[in-house]
């Protein structure tokens, strides 16, 4: 019995201390919140990047990183609402994910939201290059970078080796697996296009997919012998 007491009030004890910390740290981060608040509600402007917030912070990255998140949910929807102009969303997401880089909500919202809705391709794309470091296996995240290079930047060249990167990685839908070839295609690089298809061809078991790509093969290699007769 006498054990046991010493037990539960050893446990009752540590209980006691977990509590007492995250409250400590509840209430520090709130303060690193309020020191830096204006009137204004782009306040977080003014906050430092998230590699000097983590001293700071105390440790308690992903409480602060938490906080830091509900406020740009407020942020993003008070504009919405309004005047639909985000200056300073990429500066607020990038300060999120430095916080607290596993965090991964931030980097699809980001690479979505600052693309369609802030008309910031070039900073979405930003944020999902951060999400690649993070999670080199989500295909999500290349697919995202060459949909924003291609149809908000224009630059099917530049889109294409990401798609063909998103098309490798596990749980890429199928449609990837041609994608990237056709954007070569639009940028003029058929040879890039046909090794791609090719190497397609060889390493996938769809024949849905092999068919389409054996077709768009057999188009650009007749496409290229037209070319080099009429050279």
């Amino acid at each position: 019995m006498g054990v046991q007491l010493k037990n539960l009030r050893f446990t009752t004890l540590y209980t006691w201390i977990v509590v007492f910390s995250l409250a400590l740290g509840t209430v520090l981060s709130l303060n690193i919140l309020q020191k830096y608040q204006t009137k204004s509600t782009e306040f977080l402007l003014y906050l430092p990047s998230g590699k000097n917030l983590k001293p700071i912070a105390l440790g308690y990255n992903q409480m602060l990183a938490d906080l830091l998140w509900i406020k740009t949910v407020s942020y993003f929807g008070s504009h919405f609402m309004t005047d639909k102009e985000y200056p300073w969303l990429f500066h607020i997401l990038t300060l999120i994910i430095d916080l607290d880089p596993r965090f991964d909500f931030p980097y699809y919202f980001g690479g979505i939201v600052l693309s369609l809705e802030g008309s910031q391709a070039e900073n979405a794309n930003k944020i999902l290059e951060k999400g690649i470091e993070a999670y080199p296996n989500k295909w999500e995240y290349p697919f995202y970078i060459g949909f924003n290079l291609y149809y908000h930047l224009g630059d099917p060249l530049k889109a294409a080796p990401y798609i063909e990167q998103a098309s490798l990685l596990p749980g890429a839908p199928q449609f990837t697996k041609t994608l990237a070839g056709t954007l070569y295609e639009k940028s003029g690089k058929n040879n890039a296009a046909l090794e791609f298809y090719r190497g397609v061809y060889n390493n996938t078991a769809n024949e849905i997919v092999r068919e389409k790509v054996a077709n768009r093969i057999k188009d650009l290699v007749a496409k290229r012998e037209k070319d080099d007769a009429r050279n």
